[in-house]
């Protein structure tokens, strides 16, 4: 047997052994869970000039916390894993989210708190469209 003949009876082999646990593995299941083009006030948003700069964050909220006033210089889309967070604006108005849904706030944004509005704790996630030296919040005075 030449050289040439043993190394494709080897290729031919590892394709045969390997060939079944390919076709065995879980298949890849992706879901789009949310698209928008604008924020929750219907505001179409566009990302900050300077370094690009993508982050994401926790937010946990004890039953009954409020994190305190304040807006943002950057697009974002939160998420809420568990509980029910409620935004309210300095003008009284305000908006539930409960789990699993999601929401986009920008720079027009009007100052908010974001409060947990639930019955037990509430963790939150949210992406920040950034640039670097950008904070993600400003407090409002």
């Amino acid at each position: 047997m030449s050289m040439r003949q043993f190394l494709a009876s080897v290729i031919a082999l590892a394709i045969f052994v390997l060939t079944p646990n390919i076709a065995m593995a879980e298949p890849v299941n992706v879901t789009e869970m949310f698209t928008s083009s604008t924020t929750i006030d219907g505001d179409a948003f566009k990302y900050p000039s300077g370094k690009a700069e993508m982050r994401l964050v926790r937010v946990a909220f004890e039953e009954g916390a409020t994190f305190p006033m304040h807006t943002h210089a950057t697009p974002l889309l939160g998420y809420i894993e568990k509980g029910q967070l409620t935004l309210a604006k300095k003008d009284g108005s305000s908006e539930t989210f409960k789990q699993d849904e999601s929401f986009i706030l920008g720079p027009k944004t009007p100052a908010h708190t974001m409060g947990n509005s639930g019955d037990s704790d509430a963790i939150m996630w949210v992406t920040f469209a950034a640039a670097k030296g950008i904070p993600n919040l400003d407090l409002a005075s």
